[in-house]
């Protein structure tokens, strides 16, 4: 097995070769590269991080596999306050007018509350 800073070279390296801005990989790819035969948390945690210190973020994906981009993508990003987007909305949630539920509902609202510890 490579450690997670071995494995994160490599991706970094087929991230670089791919020339592409984002990339998917799936589990197969990443079990591949670190010569395992499982993805554990613990591993991923690392792996997240040594990616972290090179440059790019490693997101799981709700679909399966991984996504890969660099972290300066988000350079130049518009910057958001809660100020400006959520100021009435934490003066309901004090008052007891707004859930955490009633949330999740405008975050996605095909989801049953009941299910957010899926999140």
């Amino acid at each position: 097995m490579r450690t997670s800073r071995e494995s994160a070279l490599l991706l970094a390296l087929l991230f670089k070769r791919s020339e592409k801005t984002r990339v998917r990989l799936s589990t197969v790819t990443v079990k591949k590269l670190s010569k395992r035969k499982h993805l554990r948390t613990a591993f991923i945690e690392k792996l997240t991080d040594q990616l972290d210190d090179i440059g790019l973020v490693l997101i799981e994906l709700e679909r399966g596999g991984f996504g890969l981009i660099p972290a300066s993508a988000l350079n130049g990003a518009p910057s958001v306050t809660a100020k400006k987007y959520l100021i009435e909305d934490l003066k309901k949630l004090r008052s007891g007018k707004l859930t955490f539920d009633d949330i999740l509902n405008e975050l996605a609202p095909e989801v049953d509350a009941d299910d957010d510890e899926d999140y």
